[in-house]
Order: C-alpha cells, then structure tokens, then sequence
C-alpha cells in the first residue's frame, strides 16, 4: 500500500491522502477541523475539493509527486 500524502493547511491542520487502491486516494480531514470539505463543480464534470483550511486541490495540480487527473462528486481523487 502507498504512504499517505500530507497536505499542510492553515491553522496547523494536517489533512492527509489516503490512498485506496490503484490510483484512487480519499482525503482525510485533520481531526482538530471541522472535518468538512467542498466539492467544487457539477455532476460528472468535478473540477476541485477545498477542505476546511485548504489546500484547494483541483484537477490538474500537482500533489506530491502525482498530478490530480480526477475528482469525483464522492471526493475520491485519483491521482497519476
């Protein structure tokens, strides 16, 4: 299984990709927010998921060492 990625955000949270299988990654809030995060976009066209604090993760960026390829309207992320 691949190592989490850990997305720094303001107000010292520590959100972090957790990843699923293949290329799909959940994001997991930090515990110390609020836990909730905005799905940005409409159905079958998502183009970004902003959690409590950022960052704001759009099809495209890079995380890590991936590039978001998608993002669905559950919040999963595939990342290639």
């Amino acid at each position: 299984m691949k190592q989490d990625i850990i997305l720094l955000a303001r107000y010292g949270y520590k959100h972090y990709l957790k990843h699923v299988q293949d290329n799909l990654w959940t994001l997991e809030c930090d515990p110390k927010s609020s836990g909730c995060f905005r799905i940005i976009g409409a159905p079958g066209n998502i183009v970004a998921i902003d959690p409590d604090g950022g960052p704001f993760l759009s099809v495209g960026d890079q995380v890590s060492d991936y590039h978001i390829k998608s993002i669905t309207i559950n919040g999963l992320i595939e990342l290639e």
